[in-house]
């Protein structure tokens, strides 16, 4: 992909052509005004890359590149996603980055430096072994998606020394990017805002808007669920073992007794299915539908992570 379409990666906004061929961006609230001047500059070159890039003919209702990122810890660790909207940067405890040329250099100096610490005896072979497999992955993985001249040139030209890799500090200062432009978005949105909404219930309305989901520790059952946007969102590997609830579905339980969330996640947790209304009479749910805004008073929540 071209550096501008990475331009719009890095900062986790999605980027198509829809029919009428206007652009479209998700979410709109996290394009900066650099992004628009790329968009409006170089719209030409930035269509022509996501038409180069998309497997969608031209009949498709949205054309959009064959988004292909993978997501690399400094351990070496790594999962595969195709949404930008992830972002650059995602504290999954450790940080994990989009894999570029730069970033590979600074991983394949680590993994010869692991190599030289097996050599001497100071990296056990279970150790290195397992650093040197998932290094492979990403190695594979560069070679199909970023190119062998890219890489050979990174490695002669990136200052691994100087270069930052992943952390809490560098996730934090991505991040103040992110909140900084919802903070603008919410200022443009204050007239909606609702004044008797929860400080949890608006920090969870602030990461389903930026990030699309949230980690919640239920005190009912005792255990992390997820709550997404809606079911477009794409969750990262930590979460993809938990039960997960749209708005929709919080919206139609705020208002059960404990006993009936505990029997309804239970149903969901082993049969999957979302949470309806029986019928339009009847305030009983059961599992399988869907009707968003964050309710002032979700049952007994807590916030355990939101990355």
């Amino acid at each position: 992909m071209s550096g501008y379409l990475d331009q719009f990666n890095r900062q986790g906004v999605r980027v198509s052509i829809r029919q009428d061929g206007k652009l479209w961006f998700e979410p709109a609230w996290l394009v900066t005004d650099g992004l628009l001047r790329v968009a409006h500059d170089r719209r030409d070159e930035l269509v022509h890359d996501i038409r180069r890039n998309s497997k969608a003919d031209e009949s498709s209702e949205e054309i959009a590149p064959d988004y292909q990122f993978l997501m690399v810890a400094t351990d070496l660790d790594s999962w595969e996603t195709d949404d930008p909207r992830f972002g650059y940067e995602l504290n999954c405890d450790p940080v994990y980055r989009m894999l570029d040329a730069s970033y590979y250099a600074w991983l394949r100096h680590r993994m010869e430096n692991a190599r030289a610490a097996h050599g001497s005896g100071r990296l056990d072979d279970q150790t290195f072994e397992t650093l040197r497999e998932r290094f492979n992955i990403i190695h594979d993985w560069a070679l199909r998606h970023i190119g062998e001249e890219a890489l050979k040139q990174a490695i002669r030209t990136t200052n691994v020394k100087t270069y930052a890799p992943p952390s809490e500090q560098t996730f934090a200062a991505y991040r103040r990017i992110w909140d900084d432009a919802w903070n603008a978005h919410q200022q443009r949105q204050a007239a909606h805002n609702k004044p008797n909404q929860s400080d949890q219930a608006r920090r969870l309305q602030h990461l389903l808007d930026t990030q699309g989901y949230a980690g919640i520790r239920s005190s009912i059952i005792d255990d992390i669920v997820v709550f997404v946007r809606d079911d477009s969102v794409a969750l990262p590997a930590k979460w993809a073992s938990k039960v997960t609830y749209t708005m929709d579905e919080l919206a139609l339980m705020v208002g059960s007794s404990p006993e009936a969330v505990k029997q309804i996640h239970d149903v969901k947790r082993i049969f999957g299915g979302k949470v309806v209304p029986q019928d339009e009479s009847d305030a009983k749910l059961f599992v399988e539908h869907k009707p968003s805004a964050v309710p002032s008073s979700a049952p007994q929540l807590t916030l355990e992570c939101a990355v």
